[in-house]
């Protein structure tokens, strides 16, 4: 009960300005397309 009455609060307090939004992480991206087999292509 406390859980959702404190993401009420602040979700208030962010709406009003008064608290910044929480910084997001990035989300790591692999870029390895070496290592990752590569699926015949399809003709049409």
């Amino acid at each position: 009960m406390s859980a959702k009455l404190y993401n009420a609060l602040h979700d208030l307090l962010v709406a009003l300005g008064l608290l910044d939004r929480p910084k997001l992480q990035p989300v790591p991206v692999r870029t390895d397309d070496q290592r990752r087999p590569q699926a015949p292509r399809r003709r049409r």
